[in-house]
């Protein structure tokens, strides 16, 4: 399974190349392979996150092709930076976008696996933004200037996420704490109170596993290590119960590979906590990971057809356009599979 793995990891590796902009020399969002054509993101979020996947996939592959593309969109959107109060935001008004603790939060991830030690002072700032945005309850206001907070649960765990990897390489003593404050709103008073159903739970399952596994890895107390251990299970044993990937069979023209991808991302994470606690949820969880890697690898290009393809993933077996977005979150998946040994 891992030289597969790896092999399929390298056509990733080689689509990034290839989706390059000629002339902004970033990545492009969509590509549609039956036309040859690009579909531009109007979505700073995504374009953010796709610098922190391609920094992964480097890092992995122990590969620098992708760094002039790397540096290159950080440069650009540390332009987007804005000062407010003595923390950074993303600068709305450049962006067309509201500003929300998502932008800052993939700002912080892929600037946390950027080498230039002068991004530490950006990291920090941007980080006092997110934690001048939590409630007293633990939750987060997930836009800046916009009362709003459509797509709650989500944001809020790219922002835990970011936080707690910033906590690993600089201990902020105030970075633990918001992230475990934060864990038991979102577990006890979000997801069991079934305010993220259907879909939505496994997008939502992916942030909050990820950054159950951090919490795991550093918590303060055994109880926190306990509490985020229980609630990573729990999400990933809903979405099983649910029949997601046994049903992947019978929805295989229809279920997107994004719903796939981010499903493997998060539940790899959980089942890395039962490797490490003894969980009995263990073989539960490599199963659906097995069942979950047979159907994304089947939407993966591998034949040239057009060569620029090669590599990319089609959303579903009906719809072969290929994003960005989708790449990441199976190049994501497939490292965290070769990393727990399946």
């Amino acid at each position: 399974m891992a030289s597969l793995l790896y092999q399929r990891l390298e056509l990733i590796h080689r689509w990034y190349s290839g989706m390059v902009h000629p002339v902004t020399g970033m990545l492009e969002y969509k590509y549609l392979p039956q036309t040859n054509t690009y579909i531009r993101c109007k979505c700073s979020i995504d374009q953010i996150a796709g610098i922190w996947n391609m920094e992964v996939l480097d890092r992995f592959l122990k590969r620098q092709e992708l760094s002039p593309i790397i540096e290159k969109s950080l440069a650009h959107y540390e332009t987007y930076l804005s000062e407010r109060d003595g923390y950074l935001i993303f600068d709305s008004s450049r962006s067309g976008e509201p500003s929300s603790i998502a932008h800052s939060a993939f700002m912080m991830l892929a600037l946390l696996n950027s080498p230039p030690p002068r991004r530490l002072q950006l990291i920090a700032a941007l980080a006092d933004g997110i934690l001048q945005q939590q409630r007293p309850d633990g939750s987060y206001k997930i836009y800046f200037d916009n009362p709003s907070n459509e797509s709650e649960g989500l944001y809020a765990g790219e922002a835990m996420l970011a936080l707690i990897h910033a906590y690993s390489e600089y201990p902020d003593i105030r970075y633990l704490p918001s992230v475990e404050r934060a864990i038991v709103y979102y577990d006890d008073q979000f997801f069991r109170r079934g305010a993220v159903a259907g879909d939505a739970l496994i997008f939502f399952a992916n942030w909050q596993s990820q950054t159950c596994r951090g919490l795991f890895e550093c918590a303060s107390s055994n109880a926190v290590k306990e509490k985020a251990a229980d609630y990573a299970f729990q999400l990933h044993a809903q979405i099983i119960a649910d029949g997601f990937y046994t049903d992947l069979s019978a929805q295989r023209q229809t279920r997107q590979s994004v719903e796939v991808a981010s499903a493997l991302e998060g539940l790899n994470d959980a089942y890395a906590i039962t490797r490490d606690s003894g969980d009995e949820h263990a073989d539960l969880f490599k199963e659906s990971i097995c069942l979950g890697l047979d159907y994304l690898i089947q939407l993966q290009y591998t034949r040239k057809l057009p060569d620029k393809a090669l590599g990319g993933f089609g959303v579903s077996p009906n719809d072969r356009s290929q994003r960005s977005d989708v790449i990441g979150h199976a190049a994501s998946a497939f490292i965290k599979t070769i990393e727990n040994a399946l």
